[in-house]
C-alpha cells in the first residue's frame, strides 16, 4: 500500500516539473500587423503595361498607363514595367522606398520598335 503511494507521488512529482519546465519562459503569440502602404504608379506612355515589384508580377495598368497597388509592403522596392502590346516592346523601371500611406511613382519608358 505505501509503495503504490510512494510511486504514485513520485509519478505526480514527475508530471508537475515536467508542466512547470514546459509552461515556464512560453511568451504569448500576438501577431504583428503587417505595415503596408498604397502605391500610385503613373506611365509616361497610354498603353496597358505589366507592373512587376521585386520580379512578382502585381497587375496590369489601364490603358492609360495608371495603376494603384493597395498592401505593398513598406521598404525598398524596384518597379519593373513591361508592355503588353505587340509589336513593339516597352520597359521602364524605377527604385523606390515604400511608406505607410499613399506613394507616387512616374515611370518613363522605353520603347523597341
Amino acid at each position: 500500500m505505501r509503495k503504490k503511494i510512494l510511486i504514485r507521488s513520485i509519478l505526480l512529482l514527475v508530471v508537475v516539473a515536467f508542466l512547470t519546465i514546459g509552461l515556464t519562459g512560453c511568451d504569448p503569440i500576438i501577431p504583428t500587423p503587417s505595415i503596408t502602404g498604397t502605391l500610385n504608379i503613373d506611365i509616361d506612355d497610354n498603353d496597358t503595361y505589366q507592373v512587376y515589384i521585386d520580379n512578382v508580377l502585381w497587375g496590369t495598368t489601364n490603358w492609360n498607363g495608371d495603376i494603384t497597388l493597395n498592401n505593398v509592403p513598406v521598404g525598398y522596392h524596384t518597379i519593373y514595367v513591361q508592355s503588353t502590346a505587340f509589336p513593339y516592346y516597352c520597359m521602364g523601371n524605377a527604385d523606390t522606398n515604400i511608406n505607410v500611406g499613399i506613394n507616387n511613382v512616374y515611370i518613363t519608358v522605353i520603347c523597341i520598335i
